[in-house]
């Protein structure tokens, strides 16, 4: 490791601590992405292409109820990394205990609410599928969200190693989680139960039980200043994890309904096997977003660490590599679309047959969010995160209907959505490195300095 330091000549600790948790990533997300791909091919054996699109459809909306810790998790995240930095590990655990405890509450209400609520739900409507799947469909949604709720509380352990730069770590235990899912899968085929119940179970009841263990491992052990305590818990923090948090929430909720939308909206407009279609190409060229992100997860704490510092040489240099990279995932993404059909028909076992201007759109989908999330990722570093609320909420409001008149009006059909995704994109781009520039410039100023 050392060897490489001084090959690629990082000179300073936090281009080294980048570095080894992007080095350590990168084998940990091939793992990852090698189970995402086996997965599917893997499901497909045992339920068809309307029940596959049913639960590539009750994925999104799982992704929806995912934002309801109000940004507890990202302003932690922010919080916590200032106190490591410091190294007041007091305030530290307050902030672990108090967020723990105000996620247990926000979760626990909502299982409440929802075991109360879910009989009068007409789920077949909402996923547009046969009446004959109503029983299954109506335990799928049942198992999933209530192991949800309970799953971002246990996964908050995460959040505590990207606060202390153990972005590899957060990485291996996602990667964790992806294999003993894989596993379940697998033992769900062989004992053939071909039921979205019992693929909702899997999906939702094992990332539980991994992030339990993990954090019962990290916090006796590695972490034990930081454990949760009750006896650390103090709810006047709430307010400060919350002033940035709620940010976070409103930009979450405007992202997911921006990029998450998608699924539900051609489940509606057309049939739920065109979701399948539309899911295949965005797994296949969100290869080289992966990637990406594998590099990005470390900048946001070491962002957060570099503006206690003072140290804004790092930011900007960093920016720069992070220009190149993409440029250079640029063109992998081109070679990527030019193999694409043949991919599609071994990884589909032919089953599958996306429209070459679909992938040409993922294509471009994925590289103009890539672009974004350079600078979104350093504004949420710095905690300035006032335009990409409101370029987000803009967004929002906008992207679905412009979606539907594109599928429709315009005809496009399925093709219409990621290219209205991407019109929506580019504003909020544009925007985000005019802030950028205006930051590390210090010349940003009212709403540019927020």
């Amino acid at each position: 490791m050392e060897i490489l330091n001084k090959l690629l000549k990082l000179q300073d600790n936090k281009s080294k601590t980048v570095f080894r948790n992007v080095f350590f990533s990168f084998f940990i997300k091939g793992i990852n992405i090698a189970v995402n791909f086996l997965t599917i091919p893997l499901v497909l054996t045992f339920l068809n292409t309307t029940q596959y699109g049913v639960w590539l459809t009750l994925t999104a909306i799982l992704g929806w109820f995912a934002l309801f810790d109000l940004g507890f998790g990202n302003g932690l995240r922010n919080h916590l990394t200032v106190a490591v930095a410091k190294q007041d590990f007091k305030e530290g655990k307050i902030y672990v205990s108090t967020t723990y405890a105000a996620l247990s509450v926000i979760f626990g209400s909502l299982i409440v609410i929802f075991l109360v609520i879910h009989p009068y739900i007409n789920w077949v409507s909402v996923f547009n599928a046969p009446q004959s799947m109503a029983g299954d469909i109506n335990y799928a949604v049942m198992f999933a969200i209530c192991f949800l709720f309970v799953q971002f509380v246990v996964r908050l352990i995460n959040t505590v190693l990207l606060s202390f730069q153990r972005a590899a770590m957060a990485d291996f235990t996602n990667s964790l989680v992806q294999v003993c899912v894989l596993l379940g899968l697998y033992l769900v085929k062989i004992l053939h139960i071909s039921s979205l119940a019992s693929v909702a179970i899997v999906y939702s009841a094992v990332p539980v039980i991994v992030f339990l263990t993990v954090s019962f491992i990290l916090f006796y052990k590695k972490y034990a200043a930081l454990s949760p305590s009750f006896y650390a818990i103090k709810f006047t923090h709430v307010k400060s994890l919350l002033n940035l948090g709620l940010n976070f929430f409103v930009i979450q909720i405007a992202a997911l309904i921006l990029y998450a939308s998608d699924n539900f909206i051609i489940a509606q407009l057309f049939a739920p096997a065109q979701v399948t279609v539309y899911n295949i190409a965005f797994k296949y060229f969100s290869i080289v977003s992966i990637l990406f992100t594998i590099v990005l997860s470390p900048f946001w704490s070491m962002t957060t660490q570099a503006l206690v510092e003072g140290d804004w040489n790092w930011i900007k240099s960093s920016i720069k590599k992070l220009q190149y990279l993409w440029a250079g995932l640029l063109i992998c993404g081109v070679i990527q679309f030019a193999v694409a059909n043949p991919i599609y028909k071994l990884w589909t076992l032919g089953k599958v047959i996306v429209p070459l201007q679909l992938s040409g759109l993922m294509f471009v989908y994925f590289m103009v969010t890539n672009w974004s999330s350079i600078y979104s990722n350093f504004l949420n570093g710095v905690g300035k995160v006032k335009l990409q609320l409101y370029c987000g909420v803009g967004g929002m409001i906008f992207n679905i209907p412009f979606a539907i008149y594109l599928a429709k009006t315009c005809h496009m059909g399925i093709v219409g959505i990621p290219m209205a995704t991407i019109c929506t994109m580019l504003i909020a781009n544009v925007i985000g490195v005019i802030q950028y520039n205006k930051i590390v410039n210090g010349t940003a100023v009212g709403i540019w300095n927020k």
